[in-house]
């Protein structure tokens, strides 16, 4: 019987870390002039599921979350929460687990749902590296238009960790 839990337990675990996540994002965000900004952007992050800690800072235009273990949150709902707060969301750097898999002659990653495609301007001493499977990187997402956000971005990987 005791087998049994251990099996479960393991079980959980291998299950919520093979869905992928975002682990930390770095946001740039365009419009905040003001203190009173960067507060009600912070206020209205700091409201979504799924974060462990949030800073925006005027000085550096960026939102800066820590995402707790096992969050389902997107880069999609992070970047409309921004625009919900009258803020243009601009390009991202991430850090995630996933699942990379090699698709014809392009490399995707999917983590929450969403798929991030590398782009060609990632090192060619990273592609060369590159396996299917789950890993763990850092990377830069590309600006999306944002009436036109969608669940598939564009990365460049800075960093497999």
């Amino acid at each position: 019987m005791k087998q049994i839990g251990i099996i479960v337990v393991l079980s959980i675990f291998s299950f919520s870390s093979a869905i992928g996540q975002l682990i930390k994002v770095d946001q740039e965000v365009f419009g905040m002039d003001c203190a009173p900004c960067a507060y009600g952007l912070e206020r209205g992050l700091k409201k979504m599921d799924g974060l462990q800690s949030v800073k925006v800072s005027l000085n550096d235009g960026k939102a800066y979350l820590k995402l707790a273990v096992d969050n389902d949150l997107s880069l999609q709902e992070i970047q409309m929460e921004v625009k919900n707060n009258g803020f243009s969301a601009r390009n991202a750097e991430v850090t995630l687990n996933g699942e990379l898999v090699n698709d014809g002659n392009e490399w995707n990653v999917s983590v929450n749902g969403e798929t991030f495609k590398v782009t060609s301007d990632t090192s060619d001493d990273i592609l060369t590296k590159l396996k299917p499977g789950k890993l763990k990187l850092m990377g830069w997402v590309k600006d999306e238009v944002d009436g036109g956000l969608s669940n598939k971005w564009k990365i460049r990987i800075t960093e497999v960790l």
